[in-house]
C-alpha cells in the first residue's frame, strides 16, 4: 500500500477494515488475546451500532467488513476496538506468565519489540499502525472481499481447507454455521455513493 495512504469514511456504507500487529508479532491467535479480540469486537459493535458483514482474524493482522449509518460511527468502532484490544494485550504481555512465554517461543514471538523508545522513556506499541480503512459499494466488489479475506490462511499456508480455519465468518457463508461474532450480508449498500466509496489506490 502506498505510503501516504489516506483512510476513507463514508456514511451508510460498508468498510474494509484491516489492522496489522506491530513488527508483525503472531500473537492474535494467543487464546487469551483471541478471547479479548472477540469480546472487544461485540462489545464495540454494540456499541456504535455497527453491522459486521465479515471477518477473518490472522496470526499478526485482522480483516474485518462493517457498516454503520454513519462514518463517525465507524471511526469511533475502530479506535475503541484497536485501543481496549491493545490495553488489554498489554496486561497479558506483561504478566508474561509461563504458558504465554512458551507460546510466544513456539511461534518466534519477540516481546521486546512492542517497546520502543521515545524520549528516553519505553512506550508500549501494539498496533503497527493506523488501520487501513476504504468504503466499498457494489455487490461483486463486497463478495470479492469477503473471498479474499477467508482466503488469507489458505494463502499462508495454515489451512489446506477453508472450513478448518475456525476464526473467520468462512462457515457462515458457506454452510450457514453460527460464528462467535453475529454477521450478516443482510443487502446491498446504497448506490448513489458509488462514485466515491473505492479509494483509487485500493489494494487488499
Amino acid at each position: 500500500m502506498p505510503r501516504n495512504w489516506k483512510n476513507i469514511y463514508i456514511d451508510d456504507a460498508i468498510h474494509h477494515i484491516t489492522g496489522t500487529i506491530h513488527q508483525w508479532q503472531r500473537i492474535l491467535l494467543y487464546p487469551r488475546i483471541t478471547d479479548i479480540f472477540y469480546e472487544q469486537l461485540i462489545e464495540m459493535a454494540e456499541n456504535w451500532d455497527i453491522n459486521l458483514l465479515g471477518y477473518v482474524i490472522m496470526p499478526e493482522h485482522f480483516h474485518l467488513l462493517a457498516r454503520s449509518d454513519t462514518r463517525n460511527n465507524i471511526e469511533k468502532f475502530i479506535r475503541g476496538l484497536r485501543r481496549s484490544i491493545s490495553g488489554k494485550a498489554k496486561n497479558i504481555i506483561e504478566e508474561n506468565n509461563e504458558e504465554f512465554q512458551n507460546y510466544c517461543l513456539w511461534n518466534n514471538i519477540e516481546l521486546y519489540k512492542f517497546y520502543t523508545k521515545t524520549a528516553g522513556k519505553s512506550e508500549f506499541r501494539f498496533w503497527k499502525e493506523k488501520p487501513r480503512v476504504f468504503p466499498i459499494d457494489r455487490e461483486k466488489d463486497i463478495l470479492r472481499i469477503l473471498k479474499y479475506m477467508h482466503h488469507n490462511p489458505i494463502r499462508r499456508g495454515l489451512v489446506e481447507n477453508l472450513d478448518q480455519w475456525k476464526h473467520s465468518s468462512y462457515r457462515h457463508y458457506e454452510f450457514g454455521d453460527k460464528c462467535i461474532v453475529n454477521v450478516g450480508l443482510d443487502s446491498p449498500p446504497r448506490q448513489d455513493v458509488a462514485e466515491k466509496t473505492l479509494h483509487p489506490d485500493a489494494q487488499i
